[in-house]
């Protein structure tokens, strides 16, 4: 059914321009809206548990219509069953997204939802059209045809009963509703909340939209924002080596600590300190004392003039992370076989990173919900409420705070299973395509290592955003890694990436535009920071499938010519 679908998408597309917007509107719109069908496992506490994941491509605020099969339809000479007479019993909304099945709360009433009914992605839903840019009808017709299992409202009737300014629909009538006007498409739920949106482009846009600061390496080129938003075309597209890092590095992490630029990097086993300048300087090594393996190394500087190293590590089948404190050029351990995954976070925005939480490692998620924030007092460590809102999918590596917005107040962004989120407080403001990450940081975990027989896990630990602001308009950007892995990946060896590429992300208007900043490589990335003029990133050739005997390059990136 789908890849018919799939067709008639791919007929409408070839009758538009070369590079349209629309075209690549409506392949996305298409792909983020594909049928999945599930059933339903059972209620738990005002919801109900689905038995589909993110490995489904199911994603928090996706809509299911739960259907009750009914009648067989039978073909009255061959006797063929032709399909049934179901009945629609009601909606079902994803607020929790688990490695196997997913929570989902009921839109509306809830009584006829029963165990085992079967649920459909975006099939059997009501869905509106509304389109302010009275140009629309045949963009309308396009996603029609692209999504025949919606039951769409005529569009003169939507247009004729559509508010005079975009808002939520009175009366419960409507499940889904798409919102075209000049700049976006629009995907939203019956509360009107946001679930997807895309460029659209349906007036052409003026010459020259953003002028770049005189100092700036790239520019917002108005050209390419029909195609793919905006783009941070780099003056100088090259990467220049500040040089080799002399191992292959799974993981790394940088400081500002006085005048000096630190990197702390690790292949997984010992961890290594180099002072960055025109060329990397080695400083000291520690190995871990317990032979840990080392995934994730990060800065706290819990106040001026402290520095601290955090690492997460695995031993024994179970979580063993230690605290190093760096003084006069040293690591010295001040605690070890730590039970917890930690990150550290520049909430204020300050630059310095003042924040550490910690978070418990669950064996089905590996991201836990017990999230607390860590103070030090002497070298003890204590725990505390955060004392503001996070959202569930929330995981302390990958992760970054910062005020993307201009609202004054500091989202929660984070890079998980290849999406990237912005959320404010526990409401989600954007959900990327799945490109994000690709870091060489993986282990394998047993859910139930006690059992004779149990479900073998991957966790990856991916490089937190960076935001920064790029162009010099006073508006932080936020910088990240993207990739694309191949088919011949090895979850918990190597992410088999094919290419990986930087990519900036920019509140404009009401939403997230895109770009890149230099040009695309064919190795893993890992670690990313900006300082002064430069961006600094670490590439890696991992050398074998296993991903060693490989070698990591220390890469710069010009911010001025």
């Amino acid at each position: 059914m789908f890849i018919k679908r799939l067709t008639i998408l791919a007929l409408l597309l070839s009758l538009l321009p070369a590079g349209s917007a629309l075209a690549e509107t409506l392949e996305d719109l298409a792909q983020d809206l594909k049928p999945v069908s599930g059933y339903v496992v059972l209620p738990v506490q005002g919801e109900f548990l689905i038995d589909l994941d993110a490995s489904q491509g199911v994603t928090t605020g996706d809509l299911f219509s739960v259907v009750q099969p009914g009648e067989k339809i039978t073909h009255p000479v061959t006797g063929k069953v032709l399909g049934t007479l179901d009945v629609k019993k009601g909606v079902l909304q994803v607020t929790q997204v688990k490695a196997g099945y997913s929570h989902a709360k009921p839109v509306g009433a809830a009584g006829n939802i029963k165990r085992g009914y079967q649920i459909r992605r975006y099939e059997n839903l009501r869905a509106t059209f509304w389109d302010y840019t009275d140009k629309g009808e045949a963009v309308f017709a396009r996603i029609k045809e692209a999504l025949p299992a919606l039951e769409w409202q005529d569009y003169a009737a939507a247009q004729a009963t559509k508010p005079s300014q975009p808002t939520a629909p009175k009366g419960g009538m409507l499940d889904l509703i798409l919102v075209l006007d000049a700049k976006n498409l629009t995907v939203r739920d019956d509360s009107f909340n946001i679930l997807h949106a895309y460029p659209s482009s349906i007036e052409a846009q003026p010459a020259a939209t953003v002028t770049p600061q005189p100092a700036a390496p790239y520019k917002l080129e108005a050209a390419a924002a029909p195609t793919s938003g905006v783009r941070y075309e780099a003056t100088f597209p090259g990467f220049k080596s500040l040089g080799a890092l002399g191992f292959p590095a799974v993981t790394a992490d940088f400081v500002k600590e006085g005048q000096r630029q630190l990197l702390a990097g690790s292949d997984g086993k010992s961890i290594k300190l180099l002072e960055v300048g025109e060329s990397l300087s080695a400083m000291t090594e520690v190995k871990p004392s317990d032979l840990a393996q080392v995934l994730t190394l990060s800065w706290w500087q819990p106040a001026e003039k402290q520095l601290y190293l955090v690492v997460n590590g695995w031993k024994d089948k179970k979580m063993s992370s230690s605290l190093y404190r760096f003084a006069g050029g040293r690591l010295t351990l001040v605690k070890e076989f730590l039970p917890h995954l930690f990150g550290s976070f520049d909430r204020d925005g300050d630059g310095r990173r003042e924040l550490l939480l910690t978070q418990n490692f669950d064996r089905e998620t590996v991201w836990g919900t017990v999230i607390k924030k860590v103070e030090l007092k002497g070298d003890n460590l204590s725990f505390r409420d955060t004392g503001f809102k996070l959202p569930r999918r929330f995981s302390v590596s990958g992760s970054t705070m910062a005020d993307i917005t201009g609202n004054g107040q500091p989202e929660t962004i984070f890079v998980r299973d290849g999406l990237l989120y912005i959320y404010s407080g526990n409401k989600e403001l954007y959900k990327s395509a799945k490109i994000m990450g690709g870091t060489l940081s993986r282990f394998i975990y047993e859910e139930d290592p006690n059992a004779r027989e149990t479900s073998t896990n991957y966790a990856a630990f991916e490089v937190p955003p960076v935001a920064v602001d790029l162009d010099g308009d006073g508006q932080l950007e936020l910088l990240t890694i993207a990739s694309d892995s191949g088919m011949m990946s090895t979850p918990g060896i190597t992410p088999g990436v094919r290419k990986s590429w930087l990519v900036v992300l920019k509140k404009r208007d009401s939403m997230f535009v895109k770009g890149t900043l230099g040009e695309e490589l064919e190795v893993p990335l890992q670690g990313l920071t900006v300082t002064g003029d430069r961006v600094l990133f670490i590439a890696t050739e991992t050398g074998s499938v296993f991903g060693k005997g490989g070698e990591s390059q220390l890469l710069v990136f010009p911010l001025v010519p």
